[in-house]
């Protein structure tokens, strides 16, 4: 055999264990790239989520303390506006396949529940009173609400996102849960005892959800 034979072949296998580990640091360079990406995606998805569902909850509570607040007895019209059920959405923006498929699913099922939830209530025309409907309303807020701070929480301490104030929401969507509770048993006996009322019914000169108005029916 040539010695430069030898040599050039030396070399070539020398360039070619030089390739090999080359392109295998490349690959593991990408691979740890391509991880990192992801989880900065992930976060962020998670993050944009937590936001709005926590927007969304201090919406829930501002809507409880507005209904409390107004002598609805006293009214024998009440603008919705006045206690309107918050809208409920995720940004088209945020990027589920970002986040675990369970998670994403998760969280979309709960944008349908409270969606299907608030069009029940607000098609419902079987309302005795407004302080009925209001108490619906409530009601809504304070169990979609604090499944929506729950659900913040858990996506901020998941991706170690820095956690935000309680503000106490847990204890007073809990407190918000328990009236209601307590409210929907004294109507329960209160409808077993007392013959079908009138019901509360949509004002035919409003549309829409905002300033709708509601009227009981009934004469005066």
């Amino acid at each position: 055999m040539s010695p430069w034979f030898a040599v050039a072949l030396g070399a070539g296998v020398f360039s070619a264990v030089v390739n090999v580990a080359c392109n295998a640091v490349a690959r593991k360079r990408n691979s740890a790239r391509n991880a990192t990406e992801r989880v900065h995606a992930g976060r962020h998805t998670a993050l944009a989520a937590a936001i709005t569902l926590e927007e969304f909850a201090h919406r829930c509570q501002v809507t409880i303390d507005r209904a409390e607040r107004i002598d609805l007895s006293e009214q024998r019209h009440v603008q919705l506006g006045d206690i309107e059920i918050p809208p409920f959405a995720f940004s088209n923006d945020i990027q589920w396949r970002d986040l675990d498929a369970g998670k994403a699913s998760y969280l979309r099922a709960f944008s349908a529940d409270q969606t299907h939830n608030a069009e029940r209530i607000q098609s419902n025309d079987r309302c005795s009173n407004v302080d009925e409907f209001a108490a619906y309303i409530k009601g809504h807020c304070a169990e979609f609400g604090r499944r929506a701070w729950l659900m913040a929480v858990e996506l901020r301490e998941e991706n170690e996102l820095g956690a935000v104030k309680d503000h106490d929401y847990l204890i007073e969507f809990d407190a918000a849960l328990s009236r209601y509770i307590a409210w929907e048993q004294r109507h329960k006996v209160r409808n077993e005892r007392a013959p079908a009322p009138s019901h509360v019914t949509q004002s035919p000169q409003r549309s829409g959800n905002r300033g709708r108005g509601l009227a009981v029916g009934g004469p005066a």
